[in-house]
């Protein structure tokens, strides 16, 4: 043998050796992860990574044996791998022609029958054992060209993906609200009540003020408000949302100031003003906000309760997260993986996946639950209904089963269903009253509470712009406030300023509060925003 030929061996080997599977089947965890940034941690992509790669291994070496070739036995994996990963899209798309082609029969039953686990897993099972048997009978056992070629191509897949892995960590750099002493350190370590109260921040998604409510969907909203008046609530009538988006908005609220103040350079730059670029970013300022930076300052927890947006659906900033229910694919990135592949089908759903109704009303009891907990303690709670999918009627009958990932799979009209709407609003109005009777009574001392929705109603249909905007930022407000007098907070108090309000008066802040502005963006380029007059929000 010659000396070139040995020495090139090594590398040879490298190059042939099949280990395209293992970038194959890592590939879409860590898609998954960079594309949802913010709403995962790293240490669940890594423990997806190591079991996939662990199975990928035991699968090779059986696929190998089975066929008497690794190379062989490459191609039978990855298919299998391919297929796997395939299923939830697959699912998803079956699930969309049945709901949303009811002019197209031959579609609509098409989805019908493939929505079914049963079906679709058949049909699979079916087109990966065609694939295999072709591998198996037309490929060369000894070939190592396919192996190379394969080989190569994972390369620059994985190239790309360390790219994107490296260029998000720089990212990670930019931008971060400061949370300077100026701000967290103002003011005095105990309220002015001599005790330093327990703070409940709720945020009902999309609920509508009562004069929306009343003129866009004939519903008089009354009872509800006296009810919380009757509790010594405020209802703040006049109030307006500072932006029309949930994230922006609770960023905003929740660092009390403007983004164009605290997210300058995500908000000038050009890269994040395409389509929703700069959402992981804004989100972030909403987990590490302020307000939590502040009170812990004074000795609070900031517990998050999870939800089902994307902004909320987790917090890694938090001193605890509480979940709606503890079951094997609890973490929302391992629940995101399983409902995107063959598990959705193949694991029992009660481990996949939670049903969303059942998880709203489980965070609704864990918000109560929390009442008895040692404080004090920042509680924030963001509840996506009445926001669509309806899934309540008035009385909390469950009309629809739905999971994280589909949850907007379900309605065709989505906002402008204004029946299905009103449902909701009407449960969640019997169920917040019931969780806010719990705390009241339950709280060794007074708590102060907020209630409060991030934006208003999407309508649309037959509105002028104005009117939509106007719908939009007519934002629900209601707090309790223990010790303060009226007007603490005024009637047009906007959510950017009441945190300010709220910490001059019982920590004595001194923070200077913001003039109003509102801003307006569409869904898919939210940071490209436009100032609106104070008209435009019925601001004098």
């Amino acid at each position: 043998m010659e000396p070139g030929a040995t020495s090139n061996a090594p590398k040879t080997r490298l190059v042939q050796w099949p280990w395209y599977p293992f970038v194959v089947a890592i590939y879409p965890l860590w898609f998954l992860y960079l594309s949802n940034s913010g709403q995962a941690s790293l240490g669940t992509v890594l423990d997806a990574t190591t079991v996939a790669l662990a199975a990928t291994l035991v699968l090779l070496l059986v696929a190998g044996k089975l066929t008497a070739s690794i190379h062989i036995g490459a191609l039978v994996v990855t298919v299998f791998i391919v297929c796997f990963y395939a299923y939830g899209p697959l699912h998803d798309f079956a699930v969309r022609l049945a709901v949303h082609r009811p002019h197209s029969q031959f579609l609509r039953a098409i989805g019908q029958i493939f929505e079914n686990h049963v079906a679709l897993s058949s049909l699979l099972l079916g087109l990966l054992a065609f694939l295999i048997w072709l591998i198996v009978v037309r490929a060369d056992r000894n070939s190592t060209r396919v192996t190379g070629a394969c080989n190569v191509a994972a390369a620059t897949l994985g190239a790309i993906l360390l790219t994107r892995v490296l260029l998000g960590a720089m990212d990670s750099l930019g931008d971060g609200v400061k949370h300077d002493r100026a701000v967290t350190g103002a003011g005095n370590k105990t309220s002015v009540l001599g005790y330093n109260p327990d703070i409940y921040y709720i945020i009902l998604d999309g609920y509508a003020r009562a004069d929306v409510l009343r003129d866009y969907y004939d519903f008089d909203n009354g009872p509800f408000i006296a009810g919380l008046k009757q509790r010594g609530f405020t209802v703040n009538d006049r109030s307006s949302a500072n932006y029309n988006h949930t994230f922006l908005s609770l960023a905003s609220s929740l660092n009390f100031d403007y983004l164009q103040d605290i997210a300058t350079e995500t908000l000038d730059d050009p890269e994040m003003q395409v389509k929703r670029q700069g959402f992981a970013k804004i989100a972030e300022l909403l987990q590490d906000n302020r307000a939590a930076h502040f009170l812990r300052a004074r000795g609070y927890r900031f517990v998050h309760l999870q939800s089902s947006s994307p902004e909320t659906v987790r917090n890694p900033y938090a001193d605890e997260q509480v979940s709606c229910a503890g079951r094997v694919f609890d973490d929302e990135y391992f629940r995101a993986v399983a409902e995107i592949s063959w598990l959705k089908a193949l694991a029992p759903e009660s481990m996949v996946t939670d049903d969303l109704a059942e998880c709203h009303k489980l965070r609704l009891q864990a918000l109560g639950n929390q009442a008895s907990r040692p404080g004090p303690k920042f509680v924030f709670a963001h509840f996506m209904p009445p926001h669509h999918p309806y899934l309540f009627d008035k009385d909390g009958n469950v009309l629809r089963k739905a999971t994280i990932s589909n949850q907007f799979d379900y309605q065709a009209r989505l906002w402008e269903d204004k029946s299905g709407y009103l449902g909701q609003l009407q449960y969640l109005n019997t169920s917040v009253t019931e969780v806010v009777d719990r705390i009241l009574a339950q709280s060794k001392q007074p708590p102060i509470i907020i209630v409060q929705s991030d934006h208003g109603p999407n309508l649309r249909d037959g509105l002028a712009i104005e009117q939509m905007h106007f719908l939009r930022l007519a934002n629900f407000a209601a707090y309790f406030l223990p010790g303060a007098p009226p007007g603490t907070l005024p009637a047009d108090c906007a959510p950017v300023n009441q945190f300010r309000y709220l910490f001059n008066h019982y920590f004595a802040a001194e923070l200077p509060v913001l003039p109003f502005r509102s801003f307006f963006s569409e869904f898919k380029t939210p940071l490209q925003m436009t100032e609106l007059p104070p008209s435009a929000t019925g601001q004098p």
